[in-house]
């Protein structure tokens, strides 16, 4: 991780009107520092590689190593916002459920609208705030060495 960015590195697969498609390799990020310990790394290992779409400088071509960006404070902040919210809003519906009604059928339904309630939020917050869903970004286009094989994943 460098200035606050998760790295990953990939290989520009096509470029067309503009926009890069990038192959990322499936393996850990490395930013934690936990490498070959990562859970999240090992169930990775070993898929086809992950395509995504980024903005293209003038001279990307196929073929290039480059390096793609993830601004580490935007995933932080959607991850509070995806997991940390709804499960919030789950207690806190069940807790109103729970004192309104004072059954344990209040409380499951005052947790489930809490729920779909926070799920709700989230997803016109992202609509109307579009800063608050991380764009990945193309670092550099500077020759790089592969580091697997992702030309014959694709």
């Amino acid at each position: 991780m460098m200035n606050g960015m998760i790295e990953h590195r990939g290989i520009v697969h096509q470029v067309m009107n503009g926009r890069a498609t990038i192959a990322m390799e499936t393996s850990s990020c490395g930013s934690c520092g936990h490498g070959s310990h990562c859970s999240i790394g090992q169930l990775a290992e070993g898929r086809a590689a992950t395509l995504i779409t980024v903005p293209a400088p003038a001279g990307l071509q196929a073929g290039d190593a480059v390096r793609i960006g993830l601004p580490a404070s935007k995933l932080t902040l959607s991850a509070l916002l995806g997991y940390l919210f709804p499960a919030l809003a789950m207690l806190l519906g069940a807790a109103l459920g729970s004192s309104l009604q004072g059954s344990d059928g209040g409380t499951a339904l005052g947790a489930i609208i809490g729920f779909l309630a926070a799920l709700v939020i989230a997803r016109l917050a992202i609509s109307h705030l579009p800063g608050l869903m991380p764009a990945p970004q193309l670092l550099t286009t500077a020759p790089l060495a592969p580091t697997s094989q992702l030309s014959h994943q694709e």
